[in-house]
């Protein structure tokens, strides 16, 4: 069985039986990859489809993703996951100042929000935000990447 070794930013180290690490990046999957999560790794070709075992499945799968391995892999810097009404409630009504890049971990953002927010140009853009949150597909845990 293999397993996910780490995680860092938007890329999935997988440790695989024959000891060998994949990365994949983590906006193909369909779940919330955390360290330690047992998965099933299958080779097709030049494509890995990685499934996530389901606790107390009795080994059963039920996520199947696809990603080219050859594919170069993106590195998303400033992303984080994070609950999904609680973004979209403080975009809605404290976005003005910039309330929910603070909690999605985007100080300086949040700083820049805060510094013009008489201009109502941050409450502008938080709304446009907090329409992008509720579009976004959330996973399991109620969680999107921002």
């Amino acid at each position: 069985m293999s397993k996910i070794i780490g995680v860092k930013g938007n890329i999935v180290q997988i440790g695989t039986d024959s000891g060998k690490i994949i990365n994949v990046n983590s906006s193909s999957l369909n779940f919330l990859p955390q360290i330690g999560d047992e998965i099933e790794v299958f080779r097709d070709g030049d494509k890995v489809i990685v499934a996530k075992k389901q606790p107390g499945s009795n080994g059963a799968v039920n996520v199947n993703v696809q990603q080219n391995i050859g594919a170069p892999v993106a590195y998303v810097q400033n992303k984080k996951a994070v609950n999904k009404v609680v973004y979209c409630l403080l975009a809605f009504f404290l976005g003005g100042i910039g309330i929910h890049k603070f909690y999605a971990g985007k100080i300086a953002a949040g700083i820049l929000c805060l510094l013009f927010c008489w201009t109502f140009i941050p409450g502008i853009i938080a709304f446009i935000e907090f329409i992008i949150g509720l579009c976004k597909k959330s996973d399991a845990n109620g969680k999107i990447w921002v």
